[in-house]
This record gives C-alpha cells, structure tokens and sequence, in this order.
C-alpha cells in the first residue's frame, strides 16, 4: 500500500472513483472498501463517507502515503454500485495493488478473496471436517473477514489450538447463521451505530484468542464470544441523543452504563443464547476491577467472573485505539503501555500477560510503522517483560532508534 504500488497511479481518475493517499482525503468522499488498523482489527467499514474526524482518525492509525480508493461524491458513488464498477478488473486490480502493499505492514494479514468476490457471489469456508459454510449475512461476512479474526490462531504456539481456533471461529459463525434471535441483535448493533458494532466484533476476537490460550471448552468459548458481541446491546434501549452524551463525557454520564446494563438483562430474557450465567456475569462484571474499585457491586480479584476479567481488557484496549470516546484513540503502543500500567489495579495481571503476550504485535524482524517519520524493521528489545511497546527499530534510513529511550515520544520523532 503506498507510493511502491506499482499498479497503482495515485490521485488516477476512473470513472467513478479515485485513487488517491490517505494524505489527500477529503470530507465527502465516499471509502469503497474497508480500513483496518495496524493491528488487523476494523477502523471503518467500506461505502463509508468521510467526514473531518473520521479522516483525522484515519490519519492517527495509517501512514499518510497509503493509498486509498473513494468515490468523490454521491453521485458518482451511485453510479460505482449501478454499474457495478466493483467487478471491473481495473478495481480490483487497484485493490490488489493496495492490500498487498498494506500487508506488508499489519499484523495480521488482509485476505483479498473477501474484498473482491462479486456481491451476488456467496462466500464459502472449510474447517477441519472439510464441511462447508454458507454466510449469506454481510454483517457475519463483515466479522468472518476482519484480518485479526481472520488469522489469530497464528499467535497460539501449538498446531492442536491453530486448528481447534478455525474450528471455534466456523462454529460461532453458524451458531449466529442459525439462531435469528441472535441474527437480528447483530443488525440491530450495526443499525444503531457502526462503532457499537465494530467494537462488539473487534472484542469478540480478541476475546476468543485469550479464550484459547486459556484452554476454555469449546461451549464456553462460544460463549465467550457472544457475551463480547452483545455486551453492548444494551445501548440499542438508549436514546442516540443520550447514547452520544455518553460518549463525550463517560465519567459525568455513568447513569448511562447503569441503564445499559438493566437493558442488557431485559433483552437476555428474551434470548436464550445470552440468558447463560456465564454470559450475564461476564457483562456485568466487565466494569469491575480488580482492586475492588469498579462497578456495579465493587467486586475484586478472582471473585470477578472470568468472562468479566477478560472482557474488560479487549473492550479497554479497543476503546483506547478505536478512538470511540470523540477522540482520534492512541496508538498500540500507547494502549499496550496504558493497560501495562493498571495490571493488578484495573485488569488481572495474569490475564493481562497472555493479552500482551499473544497481541503485541511487534516481534524481532517484523516490519512496523509508528508514523511518517518512523517506520523500519525491530531489531530487538531492551525490556521486553516491561516495556514490550518500545521496541529497538532500524529505521528506513539505517539509523538505529531505541524507543525506551526516548523520553518525549511524540516531539522526539519530528527530529529522527
């Protein structure tokens, strides 16, 4: 992704598009795919129109020269989907063009057959039994096809937990295809705000691989996964108007989270699927902290519910990167250093170990972009067990940067 593409002549005009770099964008236009942060998971979801915070957003989690596809305006983005440009092979070979370029950057890897595939071509998967699955929903194709969701069973050691994870994945996938109740709580999600639903499945992933790595049963790891997806359906009861008060003030507004809560229990009377002790005790626990000084009972240590414990640290480390809160979010670094700091205040300390372990996405060799300025391969790190954020680069340049060492990050890169 980026000025190396060759395929890819930037601000080039079709007919109703143009490719042009992150840098570039414009409030109005229209994004004909889907972005992803650097860590695999969805920033914004594709046929998207932009506005100043959202490209402001865009800006904080993505190298400003990465290239992007957009429709200029309605118009013209009306005209893309009539003619149905998205088959043309002059857009998918720009799109091609662009994931493999940005794959050489993300974490986990983007599978361009899910970005490419006709809209009436219906999307196939095989697991282990080499039995098929049909996912008709786009909301679960959305989901199934989150790069992060995608390929986390990369991050477990064993070859037994990489093939019982693709299992796993397959088995919720047709738990929701199969249960309408649950279909229609996911709609409802994404109908009332996309953050609400970006965030239910970005935690329910994240959720999952720590799910694994703690040998849960394959039942509980299903519910795992739908206490993260529906943690927050409680919101959907709120009015918008509330909803976006607590959004901008969280703290001042926290009748808010108790009302969500009440509604969460209302709407799991009505579903099955949720009304599990499991589930229930883990969205309601998800608040409470591990030093006693949560909410809503002030419960501490293992005394929380184990879903809870787990729970409060995806939807911590989404919310913080996600920028959900009216803020363009904080960079991994800066939420792997934020959760660092509240183990065994906030999170459990153990839990927290296999969320850091299993999701820092920065390895020896791996290639990693922090902004314009700073971007090469880690060569190493000078505390990993404490400081596993900050670690050795080689830039670009060749020059060798220690990020431990720098003491103002942010004014310390505009000199490198």
């Amino acid at each position: 992704m980026g000025r190396d593409v060759k395929k890819i002549n930037n601000n080039t005009k079709f007919e109703n598009y143009i490719v042009k770099q992150i840098e570039d964008l414009l409030p109005g236009d229209i994004i004909l795919h889907p972005i992803y942060r650097l860590d695999g998971l969805m920033l914004i979801d594709k046929y998207k129109i932009l506005s100043s915070d959202l490209i402001s957003k865009i800006k904080m989690h993505a190298s400003n020269d990465i290239s992007v596809l957009v429709s200029p305006s309605g118009t013209k983005f009306k005209s893309f989907i009539n003619n149905k440009e998205f088959n043309e092979m002059h857009f998918k070979s720009n799109l091609r063009g662009i994931v493999s370029e940005y794959n050489k950057i993300i974490t986990f890897p983007i599978n361009i057959d899910s970005l490419i595939k006709d809209e009436d071509i219906k999307d196939y998967r095989e697991c282990k039994e080499r039995s098929k699955i049909k996912i008709e929903n786009d909301n679960l194709k959305i989901f199934y096809d989150n790069p992060f969701f995608a390929s986390f069973e990369t991050k477990l050691e064993s070859k037994k937990s990489q093939e019982r994870a693709k299992v796993i994945k397959l088995k919720l996938i047709n738990t929701i295809l199969n249960n309408n109740n649950l279909r229609s709580l996911l709609e409802k999600l994404k109908g009332y705000k996309d953050i609400l639903f970006l965030h239910s499945i970005n935690t329910a992933s994240m959720a999952l691989m720590i799910g694994l790595t703690l040998e849960l049963q394959d039942e509980e790891l299903i519910d795992l996964a739908l206490a993260a997806m529906f943690s927050d359906i409680g919101y959907t009861e709120i009015e918008k108007e509330e909803f976006e008060k607590y959004l901008k003030n969280p703290e001042k507004e926290e009748q808010v989270l108790i009302n969500q809560m009440e509604a969460f229990m209302k709407v799991s009377l009505h579903s099955p699927s949720l009304r599990k002790d499991l589930i229930i005790y883990g969205v309601l626990d998800r608040h409470e902290y591990y030093d006693g000084t949560g909410r809503p009972k002030g419960k501490k240590g293992k005394d929380i519910s184990l879903f809870g414990r787990i729970l409060s640290i995806c939807q911590a480390y989404d919310v913080l990167v996600g920028g959900y809160l009216y803020n363009d979010g904080v960079s991994i670094s800066k939420a792997i250093k934020i959760l660092g700091e509240k183990k065994g205040k906030k999170f459990d300390p153990d839990i927290l170990s296999i969320f850091i372990q299993r999701s820092t996405f920065w390895k020896i060799g791996e290639r990693i972009i922090l902004n314009d300025r700073l971007k090469g391969e880690i060569v190493g790190f000078s505390n990993y067990i404490e400081a596993p954020h900050l670690p050795i680069i080689k830039m670009d340049s060749g020059k060798i940067v220690n990020l431990l060492n720098i003491t103002n990050f942010k004014e310390s890169t505009k000199k490198l």
